[in-house]
């Protein structure tokens, strides 16, 4: 199960690293802080995606299915990363997939963030 957190993380500590447009599905969301708790349809794999206040949240139904423009961020503070796992976060002119960054969400959650851009009913 994914929880979605009420803390903010610091804008300033983050470096974009990608954009791609996602099929979802959202299992929960939380107005307060503007989180929705999604599963990426081709993986399977659940992840939090925050979303910015000029994305209508409202207008978005747990258990339906999504296409999601999402950002993708990684901390720039990578304590805590294993060392066979650095060079995944410290070199950014790899093109990595956007499975690569959701898989690594479930192991270093609070390196990695999701942003949404956009969203569309299926």
């Amino acid at each position: 199960m994914l929880f979605l957190s009420v803390s903010s993380e610091n804008r300033i500590d983050w470096v974009y690293r990608i954009f791609d447009r996602r099929t979802i599905s959202v299992k929960a969301k939380n107005k307060e802080v503007r989180k929705i708790a999604a599963v990426d349809l081709l993986t399977s794999l659940p992840f939090g995606i925050e979303v910015p206040a000029d994305v209508p949240l409202n207008k978005v139904a747990v258990e339906k299915a999504y296409f999601a423009s999402l950002k993708v961020y990684t901390a720039r503070n990578i304590a805590g990363v294993a060392p066979e796992n650095v060079e995944f976060f410290e070199v950014l002119d790899v093109d990595q997939s956007m499975e690569d960054f959701i898989k690594a969400y479930w192991l270093y959650p609070k390196q990695i963030r999701f942003e949404l851009v956009e969203i569309e009913p299926l």
